[in-house]
């Protein structure tokens, strides 16, 4: 919340400070752009300056009042053109007053420039003055639009932001329900034939439920924390599997709280390995791994591709879908994932590569 607040300031600052710069430069200019040896003619100069200042004035008009409540406004567009005609015969008669009471210094012309026709002074100086009018208006109305483009981008981009992080709390709240359900079949599964082994399996999954529901609330946590929920789910797996299932787990983690990872993010392939790599006909084999540094972060889980029947299978792949739409959310960019069944359809394979910037193909 400070730093949305700070960064309007900043923006305000920036601005004022290019403003302040852009005046400075056209009214001081004539100083600096002297010829060397020429001494500055103050009365000259303090002339030269009412121009500059009557554009000012009609830029500022028209930059807070005439174009943000009028030219913007639908069916209030024809006052800013009366209006802008109003001032400019205002803009016109005071530049024409000043240069009346107060007439400039005779300008020395170019010995090119003699016995040239020129236009009439009156014409001259009308077309000068509109010249320099409609610039005015025209640079006040082109940072008014330019700032309201850029305003609704911003509002547009808050608004995706908004979407996004909606989104990604849907997909936590959709992943918490279809672990507990899978992981409830199991115990019930247990209950069936070793109670003891039940009984360890609710301690475990309180266990799981508890980083669930306390510790995964923020967009990151710890890798550690997570590979340690990893560690108890495969744990709570294995009290139900059987015998002739090879399970391996070897995780390579720098032992450091400054790594971190998007919660829940592996919990469904691992989940996708226990439901469908295990089979009472034959060998069959999950093998877990995880490594990671700073900047790079591997997990690939491989598992025996049993066959199933269509009621064994998940329900519209939940799981999978949830672990695709979780990585374009939390790593946009970031990321790559390899799936499918080996070359002899015996392996079902799942690897996910996490970089701590951006991939450049």
């Amino acid at each position: 919340m400070e730093l949305q607040q700070r960064k309007p300031r900043m923006e305000l600052c920036i601005e004022v400070i290019v403003h302040v710069l852009t005046w400075s430069y056209i009214f001081l200019s004539p100083l600096f752009f002297k010829r060397r040896g020429e001494t500055i003619d103050w009365n000259h100069y303090l002339h030269g300056c009412f121009l500059p200042l009557a554009v000012c004035i009609t830029f500022y008009l028209n930059y807070f009042i005439l174009v943000p409540r009028y030219l913007l406004v639908k069916g209030k567009v024809k006052w800013f053109y009366i209006a802008n005609v109003a001032l400019f015969v205002v803009y016109q008669s005071s530049v024409e007053l000043q240069s009346i009471l107060f007439p400039p210094a005779p300008i020395k012309m170019h010995p090119l420039c003699q016995g040239k026709p020129d236009l009439p002074p009156k014409i001259h100086f009308v077309v000068r003055g509109l010249l320099l009018y409609i610039f005015a208006v025209g640079a006040s109305v082109a940072l008014n639009l330019s700032m309201r483009w850029r305003k609704s981008e911003q509002a547009r981009a808050e608004a995706e932001l908004g979407r996004s992080q909606a989104e990604l709390k849907n997909l936590k709240n959709q992943i918490n329900p279809h672990f507990l359900l899978n992981t409830l079949n199991n115990i019930y599964a247990l209950t069936a034939f070793d109670q003891e082994k039940a009984q360890q399996a609710i301690h475990e999954l309180s266990r799981l439920l508890r980083y669930m529901l306390y510790e995964n609330q923020t967009d990151r946590v710890s890798l550690s924390k997570e590979a340690e929920f990893l560690k108890s789910y495969i744990a709570l797996m294995r009290l139900r599997i059987y015998n002739n299932v090879d399970v391996q787990v070897n995780f390579d983690i720098p032992d450091d709280e400054n790594v971190q990872v998007a919660p829940l993010i592996f919990i469904s392939l691992v989940e996708n390995a226990f439901k469908h790599g295990v089979s009472t006909s034959g060998k069959c084999f999950i093998h877990i791994s995880l490594k990671a540094t700073r900047e790079h972060l591997y997990f690939s889980c491989e598992n025996s591709n049993t066959p199933k029947n269509e009621s064994d299978k998940a329900p519209g792949g939940i799981g999978l879908k949830q672990v695709a739409s979780r990585l374009e959310y939390a790593y946009s960019g970031r990321y790559k994932w390899l799936s499918g069944v080996s070359e002899d359809g015996q392996t079902y394979y799942s690897i996910i590569d996490l970089y701590d910037k951006p991939i450049t193909v």
